[in-house]
């Protein structure tokens, strides 16, 4: 069984203790005396030990940074904790200057020196050194470029391409920093693709699984949904299943340790949609399923509890599984032993209602290193992707969940006032040593 390949990359610098002077001068103490334990003379000043302070001016090193995507303003933000349950800007990427316009998602390679952003109106993906934000690559991976991940080995990264129905495949030379594409898969007219009977719907997202496979959500609706998964070694299509058998369209998750993997299947509800003619499209759907690698096949399909089932994470114990409904502002929390609920979220954003246009829109989030926080991510009033009856949102920027209380602590708005903005995409860069599942491919 593959071993996770993100648990301790960042070799953070360790805080050594210092000895105070009074502690050290005791190990050489004469032993105690009746007349040691007199009072010293009134002109003699009586020595106390004061605690040692870190001097005012050493800033304790971050443990790790934010990186959010604002699709709306082409903008990705970083932030970094401060130690006191807030967040402070620390720097920001304007990806509109590289043609980057709408940049969706982020990932990681996997020492987190480098994030590939997707950007689906820029029709490329982004690559930039996390470092110094410097952009080493500018990738034309076609319209509609959703997610770009990186290999478990970093050697490719594959991308989602909707507009082009293509999974793309890029070389990778991290050493040298440099990228090709190479390779492509035409869903349209992949052999193994076309068998299984999808005749709509393209790549939206993936993720790797125990044994290396690519396993990719179609989409971007519903109707459109299906599933694909690629061998890595050879990039060639290994198995497909129709949305009929599986109607899966957005979030991939592979399970830290054991052979299975986990998908989100989501639709809005439609206000028009007569409920007795159709009731999936009056009602909407939210489902996760969880897919056995080992045997291929589904062994688990259960509601999230809510409408358009979207992203979900887990936190770096591996211990919980969280899933989140854009439409409904609500969610799970799943216990990935047993694949059972064991807890509801009531909502991820602050503004809440049973109205959809009146509530915040969750999207992705991401868990931060030390297991404290949850990062979901908030859309704007004018989403620039998704259904708008789901997608439309109050208070654009990221929402900050305490992970053992489920509530929401705070919320990152770096534009909040500007109806442009229009958070989709999130990334945690750890910049200091964590023992736990950080991010995937685990």
């Amino acid at each position: 069984m593959k071993q996770t390949t993100r648990r301790t990359f960042i070799a953070g610098t360790t805080a050594t203790g210092v000895a105070a002077l009074a502690g050290c001068a005791d190990d050489d103490a004469p032993e105690e005396t009746p007349e040691a334990t007199e009072e010293p003379p009134e002109d003699t000043p009586e020595e106390t030990e004061e605690p040692e302070e870190e001097p005012d001016d050493v800033d304790e090193e971050p443990a790790y940074e934010i990186w959010s995507a604002d699709q709306g303003t082409n903008t990705i933000y970083i932030h970094e904790p401060t130690g006191d349950g807030e967040f402070e800007q620390v720097d920001a990427i304007d990806t509109g200057a590289e043609g980057g316009e709408v940049p969706h998602m982020v990932d990681y390679s996997s020492d987190y020196e480098y994030a590939a952003v997707a950007c689906t109106a820029g029709a490329r993906t982004l690559v930039y050194r996390t470092e110094d934000r410097e952009l080493v690559a500018n990738l034309e991976t076609g319209a509609g470029s959703h997610f770009a991940g990186f290999s478990p080995d970093d050697e490719y990264i594959h991308v989602d391409a909707i507009g082009e129905e293509e999974i793309v495949r890029v070389d990778v030379d991290l050493e040298n920093e440099e990228f090709e594409q190479v390779d492509s898969i035409d869903v349209r007219e992949d052999e193994t693709i076309v068998d299984a009977g999808i005749e709509d719907g393209s790549p939206i997202c993936h993720q790797y699984a125990q044994d290396g496979r690519s396993i990719h959500t179609m989409g971007p609706s519903y109707h459109d949904a299906a599933l694909v998964i690629v061998d890595h070694d050879d990039f060639s299509v290994d198995r497909a299943y129709s949305g009929d058998e599986i109607p899966t369209n957005c979030g991939t998750v592979s399970h830290p340790t054991d052979e299975k993997f986990y998908l989100t299947a989501g639709l809005p509800s439609d206000p028009d949609a007569d409920p007795d003619e159709d009731p999936v499209a009056a009602e909407g759907v939210g489902d996760f399923y969880v897919y056995d690698t080992a045997d291929d096949e589904v062994a688990t399909v259960e509601s999230t509890g809510g409408v358009d089932a979207h992203g979900f994470w887990f936190t770096p114990d591996g211990e919980e599984l969280w899933v989140l409904n854009r439409e409904t502002n609500d969610g799970l929390v799943i216990d990935p032993d047993t694949d059972e609920v064991i807890e509801e979220i009531d909502a991820f954003g602050p503004e809440q209602s049973e109205n959809p246009n009146e509530a915040d829109s969750p999207d992705i989030m991401w868990a931060s290193p030390d297991g404290e926080y949850m990062f979901v991510t908030l859309r704007g009033p004018n989403p620039l992707s998704g259904d708008p009856h789901a997608a439309t949102g109050i208070n654009p920027g990221y929402a900050v969940l305490d992970v053992e209380s489920r509530e929401i602590v705070d919320v990152v708005q770096p534009d909040g006032d500007n109806e442009d903005s229009d958070f989709h995409g999130i990334g945690v860069r750890p910049l200091q040593a964590f023992d736990g599942f950080t991010s995937p491919p685990y």
